[in-house]
């Protein structure tokens, strides 16, 4: 096993680092990804990597160090059940280190069978935890409500995650209100983990729609239909505009800086020259 400080040490710490204050961008693995990366967004970003079925896990890798190569922070979702098992998270960690790639994301993943004994992302925490390979570790996070727990087990499992990550991503958040009361009642409950609000950048308000559906994204995303909601403002007359958003939680983040947030995990679609000019006008 490899030999640096555990990642247990380094999460209770919660260290926060110069670049937890910029935006970090979410892309999908696809043919292209890297160049438009490099087209788009600025040198040394901070870039997420999906991981899914559809794609596959090695794309996701070769991704992440293709990005790494080319003097990115990259960094990879690792899905639980897409993992065959302990033995094998430690190979891609092994792997992906070797590739310059220094922190990871952790997720349960779409699979709709587990490829082995990692059946959550809880599981594989705690594997990358034993291999104690010193990376960073991000988590995933439900301010509106986990799609297959209810809220007191989702809080057990949030608690239990945050002894081995370094900070979490929300689900796509389009209000700031039901964002800053979870994470109010996160330090309330003693749960120090910072946060990186996840952000869609401007999209289509149907794309959005038929993204949001299939992943569920709570209240907010509904009220985005709703034409008495206060989030309607939001809205150009078909487009998802997040710069709102973005200037209520700069806001929060200055009158609280106790809450912890980050700065915003971009839900870029792939769109990186929107992704840029979001990020730019924050």
């Amino acid at each position: 096993m490899m030999s640096p400080p555990s990642m247990r040490h380094r999460a209770e710490e919660h260290h926060s680092e110069p670049a937890d204050h910029a935006p970090q961008f979410e892309v999908i693995p696809v043919r292209g990804i890297v160049d438009e990366v490099a087209a788009h967004l600025p040198s040394g970003a901070r870039v997420t990597i999906t991981a899914s079925p559809a794609q596959g896990l090695p794309a996701t890798i070769e991704v992440a160090g293709a990005l790494s190569q080319r003097g990115f922070h990259a960094i990879p979702h690792l899905a639980a059940r897409m993992i065959r098992g302990p033995g094998e998270a430690e190979e891609l960690l092994g792997g992906l280190a070797a590739a310059g790639v220094a922190e990871v994301f952790v997720i349960a993943g779409d699979a709709p069978r587990p490829a082995g004994d990692l059946p959550g992302a809880l599981a594989l925490l705690e594997a990358v935890t034993a291999v104690g390979s010193g990376m960073r570790v991000g988590i995933g996070a439900h301010p509106e409500g986990h799609p297959f727990a209810d809220e007191a087990e989702a809080m057990r499992l949030l608690r239990a995650k945050a002894e081995h990550a370094s900070y979490a991503v929300t689900q796509m958040c389009f209000e700031s209100a039901p964002l800053l009361t979870w994470t109010r009642e996160l330090r309330a409950a003693g749960i120090a983990l910072p946060v990186r609000p996840g952000i869609a950048v401007p999209v289509s308000t149907a794309r959005l729609l038929r993204i949001g559906t299939r992943i569920g994204v709570g209240r907010s995303l509904r009220l985005l239909t709703d034409a008495d909601s206060g989030v309607r403002h939001l809205l150009g007359p078909t487009r998802w505009q997040p710069a709102p958003l973005l200037a209520e939680l700069e806001a929060a983040v200055a009158a609280e800086p106790e809450l912890a947030l980050l700065g915003p995990h971009l839900y870029t679609f792939n769109a990186l020259a929107a992704a840029q000019d979001c990020a730019a006008s924050r």
